[in-house]
């Protein structure tokens, strides 16, 4: 992934990384995360795509933990943790996607309130 490209996604991780906090997120959490990919143009499949593929397998751990982070990431701190799970190598990836699909439940209800959001917004443009 070029530079550019992680300078593109950087605003979808950040946004999709929340789904991940130790908080209850609440209505306009979602509508925010929404409208952070429906700027993006992306759709609710590429979004999934996205967190599944490239979120979810490095922030799962924090919704395992006892003590979780809650009040959010920095922006240098997402893109470090997912260009380096981005880089890392593919049984490495796949391994960590796998994890994030077995613990799939422990965000599947906030994904599915951000996507219905982002359905209602329409086709990307």
């Amino acid at each position: 992934m070029s530079a550019e490209d992680v300078e593109r996604r950087l605003p979808l991780w950040c946004a999709l990384s929340e789904l991940f906090l130790d908080t209850e997120l609440q209505p306009a959490d979602f509508d925010r995360v929404a409208a952070v990919l429906a700027r993006a143009g992306v759709s609710a499949d590429e979004a999934r795509g996205i967190l599944e593929n490239e979120v979810a397998p490095v922030f799962i751990p924090n919704t395992l933990s006892v003590a979780g982070e809650w009040a959010g990431w920095r922006e240098d701190f997402v893109r470090e943790r997912i260009v380096a799970h981005l880089r890392s190598g593919s049984g490495r990836r796949a391994w960590s996607a796998l994890q994030a699909r077995v613990h799939m439940d422990l965000y599947e209800s906030a994904w599915a309130e951000v996507a219905d959001r982002l359905n209602r917004v329409g086709p990307p443009r």
